[in-house]
């Protein structure tokens, strides 16, 4: 029996492999492109919004080790760090979005466009709690931008795309799924909460470049990852972003112009992507959104920010509304000068600004905190007591000046009469000089 049953064997098995090889291998239409995946079509469509930012920050590097910033009172020397992050166009104006942390302490911070160029940005405005500034280039024509998705209605498991800058390897992309949400970070150095999890690959340097959906809308701006894991990435979710404009593009603190009016949107998201934004007056009690602001239509809240920044001190600022209900008009005016500043006038004759790492850059000044004196009164106190313009006050009487509020306080109490002694910096000295009340 096993004699006859092994050759009928291998009898079929030659006969299965000879029919094989006369059958067709199966081949896809001519006119469907494998390759050319949602991935790919995404990339394509978002890859010249998304930007490389670089910036100089000053390090005081310590004999005792590690790398502390220059305050710290151990022997060393200041040198200059770059350090390398992402951001994405959300306005064609030139406004950008990316962390705090890529940009925090910098001095100058420059902009790589996919198209070559290398352009200088301002920074507008951060929210260090929630690792999130807006920056501004200026360009001669319309930038591309990203569209804001809505992180509302993120599901466990859909696609992703990550795109940045890691480890200086521009425009790189990975991808990967949404791996979680509403994720919390707890540590000394971060502290974020509502995070989005993702297992798409992210790195030093892909920090506030965009996550998007398959749709190639952000849902996300890349911030964090678990550097004890592997695809353990953390995103900011963009309704975050979306929330907080009216503070970071308020112009009474990025213009100094005051718009009496606050701004809102309300989102509603028809699966599976479509997002309808309607931009609202805060305190309106009539809910018709806003059809032009000075006969511009937003399409977004960020739209509508950029039109009140462009407004001047004085002019008017008419605010049609959908729906035929009365159009409102205000005034911008500007914004007052903080206490501190009209204390430091009033009492001393100074014209001072606080000293920040841009503007140190701007004058070559190695230091990074105090304040610039810009203008200096004749026959004031300031004068009398030998102050100049371009001094920088880093302290008054014990007390040293690292901000605003600290200058202004210590100008509250000052005594109605005596001595008090003033630190200065004057080019590359310092000394006291002494106050006479």
């Amino acid at each position: 029996m096993k004699r006859t049953l092994l050759p009928l064997l291998m009898l079929l098995i030659a006969a299965s492999a000879a029919s094989g090889q006369n059958e067709p291998v199966a081949t896809t239409s001519p006119g469907i492109n494998l390759r050319r995946t949602v991935t790919v079509d995404v990339v394509r469509r978002t890859k010249d919004a998304v930007v490389y930012i670089s910036t100089t920050k000053l390090v005081h590097t310590s004999p005792f080790g590690g790398d502390l910033f220059w305050q710290v009172p151990f022997p060393g020397r200041d040198v200059a760090v770059t350090s390398l992050g992402s951001g994405f166009i959300v306005h064609e104006d030139g406004y950008i979005v990316t962390n705090n942390h890529v940009i925090d302490r910098a001095r100058q911070i420059n902009v790589d466009l996919p198209d070559g160029r290398k352009l200088p940005a301002e920074l507008v405005s951060t929210d260090a709690e929630a690792d999130l500034a807006i920056l501004k280039i200026k360009s001669d024509k319309p930038l591309p931008t990203l569209e804001l998705g809505d992180s509302a209605d993120l599901m466990i498991g859909e696609p992703v795309i990550a795109v940045g800058n890691p480890l200086g390897y521009s425009h790189s992309v990975s991808t990967g799924i949404v791996s979680a949400i509403h994720r919390d970070l707890q540590d000394p150095n971060v502290k974020l909460q509502d995070l989005i999890q993702t297992d798409a690959a992210i790195n030093p340097g892909n920090s506030g470049g965009p996550l998007l959906n398959a749709y190639g809308q952000v849902i996300g701006i890349n911030t964090a990852i678990r550097g004890d894991a592997q695809n353990i990435g953390f995103a900011i979710q963009v309704n975050r972003l979306r929330d907080l404009i009216p503070t970071l593009m308020n112009p009474a603190a990025v213009s100094k112009v005051d718009v009496p009016i606050k701004l809102k949107e309300e989102r509603t998201v028809t699966p599976p992507a479509t997002v309808k934004a309607i931009v609202r007056v805060a305190d309106a009690t009539d809910k018709s959104g806003i059809a032009a602001i000075n006969g511009h239509k937003p399409r977004d809240i960020v739209d509508a920010y950029v039109q009140l920044l462009k407004i001047k001190s004085g002019q008017a600022v008419k605010i049609e509304f959908a729906g035929g209900a009365q159009a409102r008009t205000v005034t911008a005016s500007a914004v007052a000068a903080p206490d501190a500043i009209v204390q430091a006038k009033k009492k001393l004759g100074l014209g001072v600004e606080p000293l920040t790492p841009m503007l140190a850059e701007k004058y070559g000044l190695d230091i990074e905190s105090g304040m610039m004196v810009t203008e200096v009164q004749n026959g004031s106190l300031a004068a009398k007591s030998g102050v100049e313009a371009g001094d920088i006050i880093l302290g008054l009487g014990p007390y040293r000046i690292t901000s605003l509020e600290d200058f202004g306080q210590l100008l509250a109490a000052l005594p109605k009469s005596g001595r008090v002694q003033m630190h200065v910096r004057r080019g590359e000295q310092q000394g006291y000089l002494w106050l006479k009340l």
